[in-house]
């Protein structure tokens, strides 16, 4: 029997107190089953609300439909719909009464609006670091995007660090590639400067540094005094403001119309970068725009330049059938002499030396316009030839 109709129906109990502690309840949870028994019959026995009787501090239904609204207009124009985004949406055209984002955000949870996402980790297990003043650093990155008709376009965007401004966003044909990248970050350069760091992925089109060589875009920028970085391998996070940027760019671009054409995805990149910078309320920002964050500060200066060239000390095998050996991105001549020998070679800018073993092998000045370096007038590119045996008498 239920412990409640028993208790109900118990009638006389000696000892309330020991009835209680047998079946595990209280007293006033015993007297208030006996009490609603007496009054109500069995019927009083049935679970009941919690549920206050008035809530007089709930939200109005105009104000939820007015929330339930304006989240449902932010989704299809695929801008950001959390409970802070529809706070600023409110607040910028004029409305009064605007709860704030936990009342928001409990409105939304009461209708179902918010899908729960345990599997994310929560803020507090994150440290966000932004650099003090307008061009300390860049974060710079590609994605890739499909016209109309499915084919695949490559996206180039950099983002500064402290002020979040989309500093250059272009689209070209193909993959990410050094004509790109470069682009955007001179759009960039000729409307806010030159950065003092720079900060990209590993991708080849922004460094070779893991490859033993010197990129074309860090070879430029190390030419205006930029200070080039880039992130550990498979830890996107380091660059994480650009990473999360392409979020909020891919949920604008899917609310409209696929472009047929690259230029009218870059006219939509041109109209989505002038909302970014000066009208989108970044959170971040405490609601600001990147364009007012940009202005409040005096941007930094790169350092002296041009800074010094990187060295990089590559070991490789000389080909044994052209005499060549491979020093990133360079295929040097050192002869035949050589065919089959491990040599050390170390690359400080554009002068290379190579060694093998304790040898000095050749030393030079490559010339950056050529990916295979000549031999000098000393280097032999032929085989010696066996003697011949005498012939036997």
């Amino acid at each position: 029997m239920d412990i409640r109709m028993a208790t109900a129906l118990a009638g006389h109990v000696d000892n309330v107190a020991e009835f209680c502690r047998v079946h595990g309840i209280s007293r006033v949870t015993f007297y208030k089953w006996r009490r609603r028994f007496l009054a109500e019959g069995l019927t009083g026995l049935d679970e009941r609300s919690r549920r206050p009787v008035a809530s007089p501090q709930q939200s109005s239904a105009a104000v939820e439909e007015m929330v339930l609204r304006r989240r449902k207009q932010l989704s299809e124009q695929g801008l950001d719909h959390g409970p802070q985004s529809i706070l600023w949406s409110l607040q910028r055209d004029g409305h009064i009464e605007v709860p704030s984002p936990a009342t928001i955000w409990r409105i939304l949870t009461r209708h179902g609006a918010i899908v729960a996402q345990p599997q994310k980790r929560p803020k507090s297990a994150t440290r966000r670091f932004s650099f003090d003043r307008p061009n300390e650093c860049w974060q710079s990155d590609w994605t890739q995007w499909a016209l109309v008709d499915g084919t695949v376009v490559a996206i180039a965007a950099t983002v500064d660090d402290h002020s979040r401004y989309l500093v250059g966003l272009a689209a070209a044909a193909g993959a990410g590639t050094t004509n790109l990248v470069w682009t955007v970050a001179m759009a960039g350069i000729s409307e806010c400067g030159i950065p003092a760091m720079s900060l990209s992925d590993n991708g080849t089109m922004y460094t070779g540094r893991l490859h033993g060589y010197e990129a074309v875009f860090e070879r430029n920028m190390r030419a205006l005094g930029v200070r080039t970085i880039n992130s550990t391998p498979y830890h996107p996070q380091t660059c994480g403001k650009i990473e999360r940027f392409w979020q909020t760019l891919k949920r604008w671009l899917g609310a409209r119309d696929a472009a047929a054409t690259l230029g009218e995805l870059n006219a939509l990149l041109a109209q989505f970068r002038d909302f970014y910078n000066h009208r989108r309320p970044h959170r971040a920002l405490a609601g600001g725009t990147p364009a007012d964050a940009l202005a409040a500060t005096t941007p930094a200066r790169p350092a002296e330049r041009p800074l010094p060239a990187p060295v990089f000390v590559t070991r490789g095998v000389v080909d044994e059938k052209t005499g060549q050996l491979y020093v990133p991105p360079y295929r040097v001549n050192v002869g035949l002499r050589w065919a089959g020998h491990p040599c050390d070679s170390i690359r400080d800018g554009e002068h290379i030396a190579i060694f093998s073993g304790t040898t000095l092998v050749r030393e030079f000045t490559a010339d950056p316009a050529r990916r295979y370096q000549l031999g000098d007038k000393t280097t032999r590119t032929y085989r010696t030839r066996e003697p011949k045996p005498a012939p036997y008498v």
